[in-house]
């Protein structure tokens, strides 16, 4: 058997695919702490890669006469930046392997250096896709209160939403049965078609895990976020309410993802709310590094006043639902 081939062949599969998840993880996810684990990685291939005779293994390349130089079998469509790094990461899996067992019948310790890195690769993978699965965009939140559920066939509401512009839909129920909860959580759970739209289950983590939303905003009575993360995992987004600098603080360092700073103005939804006002809001922008979403309020007339304060964005209820939903949505999302 040529192994200088083989292992030719996969040296290079697994230096390229190492390459393209650095640069998704670099300039996509821009996240420092997995671009950090990615190149630790990358450095190891290095140093093992100076440790075999690679020159004499290039040598016995043949890529001209390669027979899977034209196959097309492996060539599928990847939809999202989450089906090109899984399949990234599962050819430099693969490629480790096999690094890993021609290395072993020549030096052992450095095959065992290889089965290393395959592991931390396993390892790497969980945590890309956690982050993938945490990755939003949250500039425009719309919020579903129970009140308004009647109002809308589910199917026309979250079509409204999800096509002109709505990057977030949370639903907020506090009255209705554990099964009408469920029941319309599941319905716009299977009405949502864009991946990159996600959706939030207020209060209930329960409910959230069984209708496999995206995530869950939690109030400051609610569950502590730190006891939220271990039942949800890492794949869950987690955002949390918070009325002071504290609040928010204290949400951070305890995993949030994101912070909901509200009510912004007075609001039809929530009567009793405590007014932050707008300088709370700048303040908190200016002090946490995660998402900071203005709340409660927010119409299209002052909508830009919280975006000057530096906030990632706005969740907006009754606004949207209290009249022409289309109209409203428009014009906070500036489409036509």
């Amino acid at each position: 058997m040529n192994w200088k081939r083989i292992a030719d062949v996969n040296l290079n599969r697994l230096n390229e695919s190492l390459k393209f998840i650095e640069d998704v993880i670099r300039f996509s996810l821009e996240n420092k702490d997995l671009l950090t684990r990615i190149r630790k990685l990358r450095y190891e291939f290095f140093k093992i890669k100076k440790a075999v005779p690679l020159a004499d293994i290039i040598s016995f390349r043949q890529s001209r006469y390669d027979l899977g130089r034209t196959a097309t079998f492996d060539i599928q469509t990847k939809k999202t930046s989450e089906d090109l790094i899984i399949a990234n990461l599962t050819r430099a899996k693969e490629s480790a392997r096999i690094i890993e067992e021609i290395l072993k019948s020549i030096n052992v310790k450095i095959g065992n250096r290889m089965k290393e890195m395959r592991f931390q690769l396993y390892d790497l993978e969980k945590y890309i896709i956690g982050c993938l699965r945490r990755n939003f965009n949250s500039r425009i939140i719309a919020v579903i209160d129970e009140k308004y559920l009647l109002a809308y066939r589910i199917k026309n509401m979250i079509d409204i939403l999800e096509n002109n512009g709505a990057t977030m839909i949370q639903l907020r129920i506090k009255t209705l049965p554990d099964r009408k909860f469920y029941n319309y959580a599941v319905r716009i759970k299977k009405t949502l078609k864009k991946k990159d739209i996600k959706f939030i289950i207020n209060n209930r983590l329960d409910i959230a895990l069984a209708v496999g939303a995206d995530g869950v905003h939690l109030g400051q009575d609610d569950m502590p976020v730190r006891m939220a993360r271990r039942i949800l995992g890492e794949n869950y987004i987690i955002g949390v309410s918070a009325h002071n600098i504290d609040e928010a603080k204290k949400a951070e360092q305890g995993g949030a993802d994101y912070i909901g700073v509200g009510s912004i103005f007075r609001t039809k939804t929530k009567s009793d709310a405590h007014i932050c006002g707008l300088s709370v809001l700048k303040s908190m922008c200016k002090k946490i590094t995660i998402p900071v979403i203005g709340i409660g309020g927010v119409t299209n007339k002052n909508y830009r006043d919280v975006f000057k304060t530096g906030a990632s964005g706005i969740a907006v209820s009754s606004y949207l639902f209290e009249g022409d939903l289309l109209k409203n949505i428009r014009s906070l999302t500036l489409r036509k």
